[in-house]
């Protein structure tokens, strides 16, 4: 009797919603862009690393760089939002260089440094609107427009805090992309030394002027 040809098992797609998919879709691509760059996402291979259709992927994402994008997307949310929190004029500075500290730390071990860093060797050069950093001063100010009212003293222009919010942004990037290894963070001009310096300026700077 001729022996039966064993099928390939198929690997088994989990009933998700449209939510859940599209999150596990950017899961598996900012993965796969952090340990390869652009060129390591493959949309095949996400679909099948997720246990969706490739038609699937692309009714989300549109394309390949619909994609990069998003992801890129998701990791400016999460920069935006720890940056946010950060420069909040009400907390201390030790509050602040704390969460500079979070901020620098996602950004090294989430990947978003390597990812971005991967990205701007791959040609990528987002806007500043892309980046987030004019709503983040804006929301920023509005804030910091309160407090000095509150004294009666006459409100900084807005580009004095969106420099102020800019110079955190960048520095964190920057440094966190350069991967400066975890034994120098304590020595002498170290990045936790400069996080702190830079959170008591920036403290001082939109409380003061």
């Amino acid at each position: 009797m001729a022996r039966k040809a064993e099928s390939k098992a198929q690997p088994v797609r989990k009933r998700r919603t449209a939510e859940e998919a599209r999150s596990a879709i950017l899961d598996v691509a900012e993965k796969m862009l952090v340990a390869a760059g652009p060129a390591g996402i493959r949309l095949q291979e996400v679909a099948a690393d997720v246990g969706v259709s490739h038609p699937t992927v692309l009714h989300h994402f549109g394309s390949r760089e619909g994609l990069i994008q998003a992801v890129v997307a998701r990791a400016l949310d999460s920069l935006h939002a720890g940056l946010l929190e950060a420069v909040q004029a009400k907390k201390g500075p030790d509050q602040v260089e704390a969460l500079l500290d979070r901020v620098a730390y996602t950004m090294v071990n989430g990947g978003h440094a390597r990812t971005f860093l991967w990205l701007a060797l791959s040609g990528y050069q987002p806007s500043m609107e892309e980046l987030r950093v004019r709503s983040l001063a804006e929301a920023v100010h509005e804030m910091r427009r309160g407090l000095w009212k509150e004294d009666g003293r006459r409100v900084p222009p807005f580009e004095d805090t969106y420099f102020t919010v800019l110079l955190p942004a960048l520095a964190l990037l920057s440094m966190s992309a350069m991967g400066v290894h975890q034994a120098d963070e304590d020595g002498p001009c170290g990045s936790r030394r400069f996080r702190a310096w830079l959170a008591k300026l920036i403290h001082q700077h939109l409380q003061n002027g």
